[in-house]
């Protein structure tokens, strides 16, 4: 009779279709943060889109905000930027939504591009965490055997410059990642972009651009005692967000207009 009752209460807990789905949707995301350069590349275009589309955003949930609060509950906020086209799959959508909710599963949708990259720079993955709490500690508290290096750090635009604050020094552990590195140099600088990258040489190719998620040691950075640490320099540069602002786009509007001055009097075609 035990065996029969036990055997009805696992038959309860069956699953829903819904519920199915939701974990489905649970292990794609999980898999899909664990590959860290595409995350990341995923994080950038959400904050691009979002920069690009907030007005429509917000206007759409205007109407749904009706305590004027600027949230709206989470089935609502997937709805809306499903209807708006959003620039991603299903699965990434879920995944973004998780991360944004509160504890009561609404999500504020305001300023969405500054909050997206606020997971990225507070790398809210778990695997991620890790490892920057593992470099935090080794710079703090260094073991036996570790190995050290100290990086001339130089903005490209600016390498030439006597003194500035974008160009600066740091020692740290041969075996940090180069994304502990960019950390670094954002919280130095004081940059808020996703866009930021780090270079072998002061011309920034793609041969010459180091991987996030690379060791600086894969890198070709050989470290030695913390004392007398070798020293090297890597190269720098930054892009912000800024697409639609009419300040700076305007030089583009004026040279794709002639001047009517100058067509009249033959000086433009």
């Amino acid at each position: 009779m035990q065996d029969n009752m036990k055997k009805k209460k696992q038959r309860a807990r069956k699953l829903t279709k819904k519920q199915r789905k939701n974990v489905s949707m649970d292990k794609t995301s999980r898999s899909f943060r664990s590959n860290r350069p595409e995350f990341e590349s995923f994080l950038s275009e959400m904050t691009l889109w979002f920069s690009d589309h907030q007005l429509q955003v917000d206007e759409l949930f205007r109407h749904s905000d009706a305590d004027g609060s600027g949230s709206v509950n989470l089935k609502d906020f997937c709805l809306g930027l499903m209807n708006l086209d959003v620039a991603c799959q299903q699965f990434q959508l879920h995944m973004l939504t998780q991360q944004l909710k509160t504890t009561n599963d609404m999500i504020s949708y305001r300023d969405l591009s500054r909050q997206v990259q606020r997971l990225r720079l507070c790398d809210d993955t778990e695997n991620d965490s890790q490892k920057s709490r593992c470099d935090q500690h080794q710079l703090l508290s260094p073991e036996n055997g570790r190995r050290f290096i100290r990086l001339s750090v130089r903005l490209i635009p600016f390498d030439g410059a006597a003194a500035h604050p974008g160009n600066f020094e740091v020692v740290l552990l041969s075996s940090s990642r180069v994304f502990s590195l960019i950390r670094m140099i954002q919280d130095q600088v004081g940059i808020q972009t996703t866009r930021l990258e780090v270079f072998r040489s002061r011309v920034p190719t793609e041969e010459a651009r180091l991987l996030p998620e690379s060791l600086l040691e894969e890198c070709g950075f050989r470290g030695g005692p913390e004392g007398t640490p070798p020293e090297d320099t890597v190269y720098y540069d930054y892009s912000l967000l800024f697409t639609d602002c009419p300040i700076l786009n305007c030089d583009h509007y004026f040279r794709s207009m002639p001047d009517a001055a100058a067509v009249k009097s033959g000086l433009c075609p």
